[in-house]
Order: C-alpha cells, then sequence, then structure tokens
C-alpha cells in the first residue's frame, strides 16, 4: 500500500513539474504544422510534408499567425529559413533591439543584408530574419501591453472588380482586403501605416484616345474609417474615386506598400467611354430675355430618361445660383438662366441615373461655359465729304503753338548761369577783395583821364552842333506872306 501510495505522489510531481515548465518556456517558432484529423489523413495518403515558415504555439488546435510574448521572449526551432515578423511598440519610441540566442544583438542600422531586412516605423518594426539562429530569442523595447508577434506568411491584396461599363468622370466605389494567410489582419496599429493607391495605366492601344498616356493616381485609401471607409483598422480599404481620366482603355493598379516588401493586384482592363452627355445653350436675342440651358445624351449606353441633374450656375456679376433638373421621359433636358448681359458664365453639372444595365451611376459632368458679348453702339449718319470739307475751310487755321522748353533745357540753363555767377565771384574775390592790390587799383590813373577828358569833348562838340541847328531853325521861321487879299 505504501508503495502505491508513493508511485501517486511521483507521478503528480512529474505532472506539476512538466505543466511549470510548459507554461514558463517561450513561444516557438516551429515549421511543423499542427493538423486535425483530416489533414493527418490526407498526409498520411500524400506522405509529403515540406517546411512552413509560420509561427505556431505548441498543442494549438488552429493555424495560427501570431503568438503572445512572454516576458518578451519567443523561440525559434530548425526548420525556419526564413521568416517575416512585425513587432508593435508605442508611438515614436526608438526602433527594438533583437537579442539572438547566443547573446549577440541585432540593431535596426546596422542589420547585415545576408542576415535579413529590419524596416522601422512610428508603430511598429518589421523584420525579415535569413536562416536565423534556432534557440530562444529576446526583444528589447518598449513593445505595447498585450503585444504579439505579427508573422507574415502569406499577404495577399483582394479587391473586388470594376463594373464592366465605366465613363469618363463616374464616381466608383471600391472595396479592397488585405490578407495575412487568407485571413484579415486584425491589428489596429498595423492598419494606422498601410495605405492603398488606386492608380490607371494605360495599355497603349492606339485605337484608344489614351493612347501613350502616362498613368493616373485616381485614389488613396486608408483604413482609418474617415471618408467612404465604412470601419477603422478593419483591414478593408473602402472608398470612392472620381475617374477624371481621359476615355479609352486603362489598367487599373492597387499597390499596397509594407516597408520591407509590397503588393501590387492588376485588374482586368476596363474601357472608359467618353461621358454621355452634351451641354449647350440657346442664348438670348434680347436683353428682356432669358438663356436656355439643354441637355441631351450623346450615347445609347445610358437611360437617360432615368436621369436627374444637379448643377450650380455662376453669374458674370459674381452671383451664383444652385438648381436641379428632375427626372423626366424627354429627349432633352432643359432649364432657363437670368440673362445678366454681357460676360462669362460657368456652369458645373453633376449627373444621377442608370446605364443601360440597370446600374445606378453618378458623373461630374466637366465645367461648361459660354460667353455673351458686348452690345455694339448705334453710329449716326455721316455727313458728305464735301460738306465736312467746306466746314473745315471755313474754320481759321490756328496759330502754331510755341513749343514749350523742355525740363531738361529750363536744367541746364539754369546750371550755365549758375556756373557763371560762380566764376564770376571767383574772379572777384582772388583777384580783387583777396588780392594785394586790387585789380581795379591796377588800371593806370592817366588813361582815365584822358578817358574823362574825350568824354566832355564830345559832350561839347555834341552841344555845339544842336545849338546850330537850332539857330537855323530860328531864321527859316521868317518865311514871307504871299497871299493876296480878299476882294470886298
Amino acid at each position: 500500500m505504501a508503495k502505491i501510495i508513493l508511485s501517486i505522489k511521483t507521478y503528480v510531481l512529474l505532472a506539476f513539474i512538466c505543466s511549470t515548465s510548459l507554461a514558463q518556456s517561450p513561444p516557438i517558432i516551429n515549421s511543423k504544422p499542427i493538423l486535425d484529423s483530416d489533414e493527418i489523413e490526407q498526409q498520411t495518403a500524400n506522405q509529403t510534408l515540406g517546411p512552413m515558415d509560420v509561427i505556431r504555439l505548441v498543442d494549438a488546435p488552429d493555424h495560427l499567425s501570431s503568438i503572445q510574448l512572454i516576458q518578451n521572449r519567443f523561440r525559434i526551432d530548425e526548420h525556419v529559413d526564413d521568416i517575416v515578423m512585425v513587432f508593435f511598440r508605442k508611438y515614436g519610441s526608438a526602433p527594438l533591439i533583437l537579442i539572438r540566442p547566443d547573446g549577440s544583438k541585432l540593431y535596426a542600422p546596422t542589420i547585415e543584408q545576408v542576415e535579413g531586412q529590419w524596416y522601422d516605423d512610428l508603430t511598429f518594426d518589421m523584420i525579415q530574419l535569413k536562416k536565423p539562429m534556432v534557440g530562444p530569442w529576446q526583444v528589447v523595447g518598449n513593445i505595447t501591453p498585450d503585444s504579439k508577434i505579427m508573422v507574415l506568411s502569406d499577404v495577399q491584396l483582394k479587391a473586388e472588380p470594376l463594373p464592366s461599363l465605366l465613363f469618363s468622370g463616374e464616381i466608383i466605389k471600391l472595396t479592397a482586403s488585405l490578407l495575412n494567410g487568407g485571413k484579415p489582419i486584425q491589428y489596429a496599429n498595423f492598419s494606422d501605416v498601410v495605405q492603398l493607391d488606386v492608380t490607371f495605366l494605360s495599355t497603349n492601344n492606339n485605337e484608344y484616345q489614351n493612347f501613350a498616356a502616362d498613368s493616373v493616381k485616381v485614389a488613396q485609401f486608408k483604413d482609418d474609417g474617415q471618408g467612404f471607409d465604412e470601419r477603422r483598422k478593419d483591414s478593408v480599404f473602402t472608398g470612392e474615386f472620381k475617374l477624371n481620366v481621359a476615355s479609352g482603355e486603362w489598367v487599373p493598379s492597387l499597390f499596397l506598400d509594407l516597408g520591407l516588401f509590397n503588393r501590387e493586384l492588376l485588374l482586368d482592363p476596363v474601357i472608359l467611354h467618353p461621358v454621355p452627355f452634351d451641354v449647350q445653350v440657346d442664348t438670348a436675342l434680347d436683353d428682356n430675355e432669358l438663356h436656355s440651358l439643354n441637355i441631351s445624351a450623346n450615347t445609347e449606353l445610358i437611360n437617360f430618361s432615368s436621369f436627374a441633374f444637379s448643377g450650380e450656375i455662376f453669374y458674370p456679376t459674381g452671383e451664383s445660383q444652385r438648381f436641379s433638373i428632375p427626372e423626366e421621359e424627354t429627349d432633352k433636358k432643359q432649364f432657363m438662366l437670368f440673362n445678366y448681359g454681357a460676360g462669362t458664365y460657368k456652369v458645373k453639372l453633376s449627373a444621377f441615373g442608370k446605364n443601360k444595365n440597370g446600374r445606378d451611376m453618378m458623373i461630374h459632368i466637366p465645367e461648361y461655359s459660354f460667353n455673351i458679348a458686348a452690345s455694339t453702339p448705334v453710329v449716326a449718319d455721316t455727313p458728305d465729304l464735301e460738306a465736312q470739307l467746306a466746314e473745315q475751310i471755313m474754320q481759321p487755321v490756328p496759330e502754331p503753338a510755341e513749343p514749350k522748353m523742355s525740363a531738361t533745357s529750363i536744367m541746364l540753363i539754369i546750371v550755365g548761369c549758375n556756373l557763371v555767377i560762380f566764376i564770376l565771384a571767383f574772379i572777384l574775390i582772388k583777384y580783387g577783395f583777396l588780392a594785394k592790390t586790387p585789380f581795379w587799383k591796377q588800371i593806370p590813373v592817366a588813361k582815365l583821364k584822358f578817358w574823362s577828358k574825350k568824354k566832355s569833348q564830345n559832350k561839347n562838340e555834341t552841344k555845339q552842333e544842336n545849338q546850330l541847328m537850332d539857330d537855323f531853325s530860328s531864321e527859316s521861321d521868317d518865311i514871307i506872306d504871299l497871299t493876296l487879299p480878299e476882294e470886298t
């Protein structure tokens, strides 16, 4: 009996030690799959099994692409040749440090190309390891609580196909999903930095208008719940974009950049038809009339009677008017516009209806503008040329106006006069006031006396001549009166 009790205690102790060691052992990166009964039967039939670079828990019942870190440790076994892992850390923190089983360290800036690649972002580190060392690894860094290692084994981009009948200017809704191992990636931090670019590539078919056209990026989606994205961080990208590209044959491309690698999904080629509407305006002939805006279909690919229109008109006065045109069973939609006279009128339109297949559509029509020229004033009848010529002859000829002196000439005269005055003043001061003997004292006195005497003689001679003339005139006044007396 004592032996039986002792053996039971021994088994209980061994069971307790095994359970404790399993609880404390780090998770293992193992390439050996854990299979259910159906898979075991299939494997037994095929008798083949290749290595798979995925993380699995010991005795885990299902396939897992992530694992909970235990004291920031995990284990890689001998079957792993290449693995890509994503570690999530706090926003803006420094990149992590990986410690190998032998104690050596791996850093993001210094990792060798033969060892792998390292991409660090604001919230995560994506690390690719080539032929990693077997054994327990350790992670050092500011890892987020309850963080898990996400192993990217088979990342795929899946999208719904675009409609077969598309038009230029149409607004399209697109849904794409990011999958890892066939399942959506359920990591919010990873979705924060992933964005999806939608680009249209020309097929270079010379039968279409977009021959040799450049690629056009039409949209960029984020899994942030903004805009047309239905749910944030669910690895499903939902959005709407406008096909603001030329008509022709295009290949839609969905591109996803994940740092170390990217995924591109090329959809089937689509033919983009031109805008299916013609817009024209019948301008008013009189200022009191209205302008007529007319919209008609230019193709049978749409159900024109099902379309309603919404738009806005911008008048030359700066005013604007919103308007709408309801569905009508007519071949032409019409709306009357106010007449604000001369200037440029601009019309923006959006159409809502169905195509010939019954699919609902929303099309943005390019802006339409028209210009109203100003009215030409009426010129009065001109008179005859002969009457105009006679009137010009009778008018006095105006005297030519004296040419006005230019400002440059006036300035030159002023400068010249000032220069002459300055020279005279300089001579007077230097050779007059500042000289030992002024120049006026250096003139000989004899010459002055001769000049004054000669001047007095000239005056006396002038007086004598005047006296002689007076005497002659007095003598000539004594004339004899020869007139006869009057008869009595």
